[in-house]
């Protein structure tokens, strides 16, 4: 290990005495090397520091449109991980572990690596994000959160959470100058210029990622429109930890997800659902309009913009009425007509989309949005074999009391254990069975506030 950062600290040093780094780096990369991805699958994408390098700058260069003209010359690159547990659409009922920091400090101190900064970075939204001002949707919401987390000594649960794992890569001509020494060994062992830095935060990644799946959790390897420049978000609050000295731990975080509190389970301990993700997460709900209002009604709480489909819009009536909700936060919309509201935003990480169908026990087809930040969920009033594909194809799947004919179809169709299919046909009203994609199974009670019930009735089945 010290033979090969030695031959990498010698070569800088080499070309640094031939015309300094910043020269270096200018004749490495006017070589002409292909500037293309790893070909392992979670190829880290690039953020360049300062002006970066245009494609266009490039171009011209190479055909000598504009010869007196220098490129600008990267500082530094960086790439981002997000941190997630393995199941965050239906999180266990422990929390989870806490991200070990000898991985952070062990990423910081790889001189295989030299990388320069190894920050955790978290996002939160605490609150729904645009909510009316005065919004009973919210206020109820946030009623029951903290009423869940005083008793059980927690936090309330936030909106939306989301931890990152950022690295930072200093290049020759940075003013770190004994950083970009460090990394420059690396680099030129792996090809040189961008392409040597990017093989180095690709390795960098793939061994965070193996050393986090240890710990139980799972990486998404982000792209730069999903990030601002400086590891920024839409949600409102940014945490960082940095490690800048090898010899001292950050503190310990964990990478618990927001989401949606729907109830307690009969433990008294949260159940949340992770309905908002990256890619268009799909659920199948086999229960009562309530449940769907509930449903509606606390992703609205979460800032989410909702789209409800429906058959029976009478039934929907109170919701619009007294929900507090405006027409840029709610919508119903008949059976039939291609579902979308095109005067809204596009979903983000703060305002999110549910589309909600409750069209009946098959659902005719329809044109509805997909895309990141998007939850479509379907009412089924009870299992229709036809219609088995919606449960089959579900990243979550809801289930309230069924006949025993039904909850042996569901056992087959999602492969639930024998207890839990033996428990469906005696359900009370308020009790969900929810499961996974990942068959994570956790029972529920809805508990609805005192709002809830003052317009929605108690919870019936």
């Amino acid at each position: 290990m010290r033979t090969f950062a030695g031959m990498g600290l010698a070569l800088a040093a080499e070309v640094a005495a031939a015309g300094g780094l910043a020269a270096a780096w200018r004749l490495r990369t006017r070589r002409k090397q292909p500037v293309t991805a790893a070909a392992d699958p979670t190829a880290v994408a690039l953020r360049l520091g300062r002006a970066g390098i245009a494609k266009q700058e490039d171009q011209d260069l190479d055909k000598g449109r504009d010869k007196g003209a220098r490129t600008p010359v990267p500082d530094h690159v960086s790439a981002v991980l997000e941190i997630e547990p393995l199941d965050a659409v239906l999180p266990s009922a422990d929390p989870p572990a806490p991200i070990p920091s000898h991985i952070l400090t062990g990423l910081r101190a790889d001189p295989l690596l030299g990388l320069a900064d190894v920050r955790l970075v978290q996002h939160v939204q605490p609150t729904g994000a645009g909510l009316p001002e005065r919004s009973q949707a919210g206020a109820s919401y946030q009623t029951l959160n903290h009423d869940v987390a005083r008793r059980l000594g927690t936090e309330p649960i936030p909106a939306a959470c989301l931890t990152w794992l950022a690295f930072r890569l200093e290049l020759p001509g940075s003013h770190r100058h004994a950083l970009a020494a460090r990394a420059a060994g690396p680099i030129l062992a792996r090809g040189g210029g961008i392409t040597g830095a990017q093989r180095t935060l690709d390795k960098a990644a793939r061994t965070a990622s193996a050393k986090l799946a240890l710990a139980g959790y799972r990486t998404i390897t982000l792209a730069d429109d999903d990030y601002q420049p400086g590891f920024r978000s839409d949600l409102v609050e940014t945490h960082e930890r940095l490690n800048e000295d090898t010899d001292q731990a950050p503190d310990a975080a964990t990478a618990a997800p927001g989401g949606v509190l729907i109830g307690v389970d009969p433990a008294h301990r949260p159940v949340t659902l992770g309905l908002f993700r990256r890619t268009t997460l799909s659920a199948a709900v086999v229960g009562s309009l309530h449940l769907a209002q509930i449903l509606a009604l606390r992703c609205a709480a979460v800032g989410a913009r909702v789209i409800v489909e429906t058959a029976r819009q009478d039934e929907w009536d109170p919701v619009l009425l007294h929900s507090g909700l405006d027409a840029a936060r709610l919508a119903v919309q008949p059976v039939g007509r291609p579902v979308g509201n095109p005067g809204w935003p596009a979903p983000s990480m703060a305002n999110p989309l549910l589309v909600l169908r409750d069209c009946g026990a098959r659902p005719p087809y329809a044109t509805v949005p997909r895309g990141p930040w998007t939850a479509i969920v379907t009412l089924l009033p009870y299992f229709d074999p036809r219609t088995a594909g919606y449960l089959r194809d579900a990243d979550l799947v809801g289930l309230q009391r069924m006949p025993r004919e039904e909850a042996a179809m569901a056992r087959h169709l999602l492969a639930l254990p024998d207890k839990d299919t033996a428990a469906l046909p005696d359900l009370p009203d308020p009790m969900v069975l929810w499961r996974s994609r990942k068959r994570t199974v956790r029972f529920c009670e809805l508990a609805s506030t005192t709002w809830e019930e003052a317009f929605l009735g108690e919870p019936v089945r």
